[in-house]
């Protein structure tokens, strides 16, 4: 019997090989939900290097937590990142995780912000 985690992990590989590869115009951004954090980073697969990362490491000590109203802030941050760096086209991998929740408030800020997937 599969634990969650390592279902989920094969989950992203099928995710995975389906996903277009991000380039410098378009990113692949993957995220990632511990307990106690969320981490986004936009990759340019083609040279493997990260372009833009966020988490709740960089908010305020009275406004972390991984919580829906912090992952709401990190994806305005990583929003705002994103368009410093001149990007506004992503394509977004959901690393496995169901879209629902922390997944979906997270998407619907950068679509508020402009950023296109």
């Amino acid at each position: 019997m599969l634990s969650r985690n390592l279902k989920r992990k094969a989950k992203h590989l099928k995710i995975r090989n389906k996903l277009a590869q991000g380039s410098a115009e378009t990113p692949r951004v993957c995220v990632y939900k511990s307990l106690h954090n969320f981490y986004a980073q936009a990759v340019n697969d083609a040279t493997h290097t990260t372009l833009v990362s966020s988490s709740t490491h960089n908010l305020p000590s009275d406004i972390k937590g991984n919580n829906i109203a912090s992952v709401k802030l990190v994806a305005k941050e990583f929003a705002q990142l994103l368009k410093a760096k001149k990007i506004t086209k992503i394509v977004f991998d959901r690393s496995g995780y169901i879209y629902h929740g922390k997944l979906a408030a997270f998407c619907e800020v950068l679509r508020e912000e402009g950023i296109k997937f």
